[in-house]
């Protein structure tokens, strides 16, 4: 059974294109960099994290037992057979099983429908430091059943007026999960792909004065895709230059963030 020790985080923005997968794969890189060990969790129908590093044939095998179907009272022991270890961190992979809306409509429907990733992690065999899981780019079953099983949340957007408004939305969807399943813990704010220009600067500035969360600013600059396309975080990646250090720097704040919020120690030989 998965140690009540570990720390469960959902990255979740309702909108497409706010950077969750890419935040997920790069903070878990970090926190992998720290010793620690880390399971991304994609529960994404899109597949985007599992695809991204590489794991396209397990999205698209059907066949196979998937993290669909161990999200099923009678199968939810077997979510330890599909777990892949990836060179950095070990990985729950998505399915296109997912995508499916029949399927999507049963688990709806079924009982404790929001509560199933939930019992699913909790039959882990392995005593993870942290668990992270990737969303769908909107507010359905899936997402509400990555932050019921967390109950903490990272959330990313653009700084750009339309998407900093969905943060409003988001806000109303985590509210009334909590009035059902208890309090949801807003860790941050990443805002993604930042530029230097008077719209995001202005978008940046109201988001900090509406949310008294931390907000961490990534460049659109940084260098976040190369080493993606390879199939592993900027802390796996054999290349170094500037922009690879900045985002490591970068990452390694969030990192920092967790490990104070859930009182994780890193190993001396490691430290940031």
């Amino acid at each position: 059974m998965s140690d009540t020790n570990t720390a469960r985080i959902t990255v979740a923005n309702q909108k497409g294109g706010a950077g969750k997968t890419t935040d997920v794969i790069h903070t878990g890189g970090a926190l992998a960099a720290r010793d620690h060990d880390v399971l991304l969790v994609d529960i994404d129908y899109h597949g985007g994290l599992t695809c991204s590093l590489g794991y396209n044939d397990l999205y698209y095998d059907t066949d196979r037992t998937t993290l669909f179907d161990v999200l099923d009272f009678d199968q939810m022991e077997s979510v330890n057979d599909i777990i892949v270890e990836h060179e950095e961190f070990d990985i729950l992979p998505a399915s296109e099983k997912l995508a499916n809306n029949k399927n999507i409509q049963t688990l709806l429907e079924a009982p404790k429908s929001r509560e199933r990733l939930e019992m699913t992690l909790d039959e882990l065999d392995e005593d993870y430091d942290y668990i992270i899981v990737d969303t769908p780019p909107s507010l359905n079953v899936l997402t509400d059943n990555a932050l019921v099983a967390t109950g903490n949340v990272v959330i990313p957007v653009i700084p750009e007026k339309l998407n900093a408004n969905s943060l409003q939305i988001f806000a109303k969807q985590l509210s009334s999960l909590e009035q059902a399943y208890g309090d949801i813990n807003r860790l941050a704010i990443a805002c993604n792909r930042v530029e230097q220009n008077a719209e995001h600067r202005d978008t940046i500035e109201e988001i900090k004065s509406a949310y008294s969360l931390p907000i961490f600013e990534i460049p659109k600059r940084t260098d976040l895709s190369q080493s993606i396309g390879e199939g592993v975080s900027v802390f796996g990646f054999a290349k170094e230059n500037k922009r690879v250090e900045d985002a490591r720097e970068l990452f390694n704040e969030i990192a920092d963030l967790f490990d104070e919020t859930f009182e994780k120690t890193v190993p001396e030989e490691v430290e940031a």
